[in-house]
């Protein structure tokens, strides 16, 4: 379980969360929605340790994330997608998919195989391993992020518009494979303004004038 517990956070005069709190549940997806300027980026990322808070804590498991844990926990625990893809350009798809993989105590050949299978699983086994990733379109470089993802199987997934910036068939894949792959075991939270990705989800959050919404779908 993931937990916010008293949350504020505010720039300059304008408050973004007041003291909030709620809880997000094992195997259960959550699109976070609100108007532009509502604090959706924000608050998925003070859940995810990217941001503090003013106030409050954040919670996995009952204990609380701070500066002593969080680098454990994005490492074994957490897991990112970011509108931008969040790759590096100038590495290859091989170097970029290693980063989900690396905690893996398996042998070079078996982590290689493990990248082909998810890369076909994405439709993308056409791609050579070594390509630079910066050689990619924008809908092969969310799929080599969902594939980081897929290979690394965190507990909890966050995702800043992973559609935001994609054609419909690449939008569709990619939230198909995200809540299909992760649907039981894990937390799934996603920032976004497309309704497709509303429907999809479990609960539907919603931001609005400081407070939170929880609506199931």
């Amino acid at each position: 379980m993931l937990s916010a517990i008293q949350i504020s956070k505010k720039f300059k005069d304008r408050i973004i969360l007041n003291e909030t709190s709620c809880e997000f549940e094992k195997g259960k997806s959550y699109a976070i929605i609100g108007r532009s300027g509502a604090g959706k980026t924000t608050f998925l990322n003070i859940l995810g340790g990217l941001e503090q808070p003013d106030s409050g804590k954040i919670c996995i498991s009952r204990k609380e994330v701070n500066e002593k844990n969080i680098d454990k926990l994005r490492r074994d625990t957490l897991g990112y997608i970011f509108q931008n893809f969040g790759l590096i350009d100038n590495d290859s798809v091989k170097s970029n998919l290693s980063v989900g993989i690396k905690h893996k105590k398996i042998s070079e050949s078996q982590k290689i195989k493990l990248m082909h299978e998810v890369l076909e699983q994405l439709d993308l086994k056409y791609l050579d391993l070594e390509r630079k990733v910066y050689t990619l379109s924008g809908g092969e470089q969310q799929r080599i992020a969902l594939a980081r993802i897929i290979l690394k199987q965190p507990q909890i997934i966050f995702a800043d518009e992973p559609t935001g910036s994609l054609d419909p068939d690449n939008a569709s894949l990619i939230l198909k494979h995200l809540l299909a792959d992760f649907s039981k075991q894990a937390i799934i939270l996603i920032a976004t303004h497309d309704p497709k990705v509303w429907n999809a989800c479990d609960y539907v959050v919603k931001l609005n004038n400081q407070t939170i919404q929880f609506v199931k779908n």
